[in-house]
């Protein structure tokens, strides 16, 4: 049932022309991705699928959103194309073995969800464009 609600946030986003947008096989990286995940519960629950605009990004950026910030571990994932080469990030509020930069935007910023301001992000760019829990 989680999965048809989860395809339902995709369609209402354009998820799948986004991903055309972008050069993402959306059935390899989301809809494989979420058809193969075995948990009984989505893993991304209370969490938020959005394409935003970008000031320095043509197409937009893809969020997966964390809930309200935090002071508990938390993942955002983001998806993009910046100078023709596909990013997809994988970020988490604290540190971690794969993370290559530090990134932490100010309250101010308009091309970020509100919910991951004011917060330092430890990330690294995963090759890898499947949501990484839906491995």
């Amino acid at each position: 049932m989680w999965k048809a609600e989860v395809r339902q946030s995709w369609r209402m986003i354009g998820l799948e022309e986004f991903c055309a947008q972008i050069g993402v096989a959306f059935s390899f990286a989301f809809e494989g991705a979420l058809e193969n995940c075995n948990s009984q519960l989505d893993p991304y629950l209370h969490y938020r699928w959005v394409v935003l605009e970008n000031s320095r990004i043509p197409f937009g950026v893809l969020h997966l959103v964390p809930p309200l910030a935090s002071p508990n571990p938390m993942l955002w994932e983001e998806w993009f194309v910046d100078e023709g080469r596909l990013h997809h990030h994988v970020l988490r509020n604290h540190p971690h073995d794969r993370a290559t930069d530090i990134w932490s935007g100010e309250l101010s910023d308009t091309d970020h969800p509100r919910e991951v301001l004011g917060l330092q992000w430890h990330h690294f760019n995963d090759e890898d464009p499947r949501p990484v829990k839906y491995r």
